[in-house]
């Protein structure tokens, strides 16, 4: 078919059912490397592409985006396609793949990252010409069919926030989490908030730093969007959490102090001392939070405020739906919640109550007899 580079001939082989067929099989190949739609030979497998590609993205994503792929990779992935050479993966090998994983109990956001993460990679072996097409660009995981179940809880009510907010200022662990009711500020950010990103006076915070948990360590990231890194403007109360956190957390650091201990000889060294880091909600001893454990902690303030479970991340959409129930302009609390775009807060983190229902179920008399008001109309003098 011609030369590489260096001078090694390119050669290509298959096989075809008959002469005819094999003859009309070389020409079309002959012409795409005469037109330039024929990659050079690589025997690069899939699964070290998807390796070089990872590592590739590393210093343009987040550690924890970075963590998911190589565990997408490794778990969904690389097992069933992994050992095939990049360039002959065909559409065909990705359907059996998402059917395969469909059939294993993959839900259908899980078969969306699979998606993604291949796109990612074939669309690179495209642009360097490794590849001369996409095989993801033909196929996509289609939808698991599921009996029709209710909607997940996704957002406490404003009568169990009252039942749960006194749960959370009586409990040390508790103000974190009554802080994220406050603000809607994703449990990264509150666990890597510092008092340097503070400003009591101003009463506002800027979110500059996200807390990530990988592989049970905690891990400092960047803030998940560019829309993330933003300034906040806290209530009064969101204010009132962050002045009891900052008493705390002055109470904790003369307790745990190098000075002598009432009780105990002058040469008794204390085992855990204070280290400041400089985070706002931190563990006893000053250490970062774990944005993990705090699931831990609110499972078990429901159950004291008597209140069905919900995860963090609710308490994130129950400000988002709470403030949009009481009026606020959707922009205003997308760009508070760090969105990209407004569409993505109303379409996901807007949960419409019951009772709002209850309250919209007007009379069809009452919708088509409804007037405006007259204006009123002053003479001029």
């Amino acid at each position: 078919m011609g030369l590489t580079p260096d001078g090694t001939p390119i050669r290509r082989s298959g096989t075809a059912p008959d002469r005819d067929a094999a003859f009309q099989g070389m020409t079309q190949a002959l012409a795409d490397h005469l037109r330039g739609q024929a990659a050079l030979p690589d025997n690069i497998t899939t699964s070290q592409w998807l390796e070089r590609w990872r590592k590739a993205k590393e210093n343009s994503v987040a550690a924890k985006t970075a963590h998911n792929y190589q565990q997408l990779d490794a778990l969904h992935i690389t097992p069933h396609i992994g050992r095939k050479p990049l360039q002959k993966i065909r559409p065909a090998d990705l359907r059996g793949l998402y059917d395969t994983l469909k059939a294993k109990g993959l839900g259908d956001s899980m078969l969306r990252q699979v998606h993604n993460v291949l796109h990612g990679a074939f669309q690179e072996a495209l642009r360097l010409e490794l590849i001369m097409s996409d095989p993801t660009a033909a196929v996509r995981p289609g939808k698991v069919r599921r009996e029709v179940v209710a909607e997940p809880r996704k957002a406490l009510t404003a009568e169990e926030v009252l039942k749960l907010l006194p749960v959370l200022r009586g409990d040390r662990w508790g103000l974190v989490l009554e802080f994220m009711l406050h603000t809607g500020l994703r449990r990264g950010e509150a666990c890597g908030l510092k008092w340097d990103h503070v400003d009591l006076e101003k009463g506002t915070v800027h979110i500059r730093e996200n807390l990530v948990s990988i592989n049970g360590k905690t891990q400092v990231s960047t803030p998940k969007t560019a829309k993330s890194a933003r300034k906040v403007k806290l209530s009064g109360e969101a204010l009132d959490c962050l002045r009891r956190q900052q008493a705390q957390q002055r109470f904790e650091r003369e307790a745990l102090s190098p000075s002598p201990v009432k009780g105990h000889p002058k040469t008794y060294v204390r085992k855990n001392l204070w280290v400041d880091t400089g985070y706002v909600f931190t563990g006893l001893t000053e250490v970062a939070l774990n944005p993990e454990n705090l699931g831990r902690y609110l499972t078990q303030f429901c159950e004291q405020a008597e209140i069905a479970p919900i995860t963090v991340h609710g308490l994130r959409h129950t400000y988002a739906s709470l403030m949009l129930r009481r009026g606020a302009p959707l922009e205003v609390v997308s760009r508070k919640l760090g969105h990209a775009r407004p569409s993505f807060t109303a379409d996901v983190y807007r949960t419409v109550y019951e009772s709002e229902q209850d309250e919209w179920s007007l009379n069809l008399s009452d919708l088509v007899n409804a007037r405006k008001a007259p204006r009123e109309v002053t003479s001029g003098s």
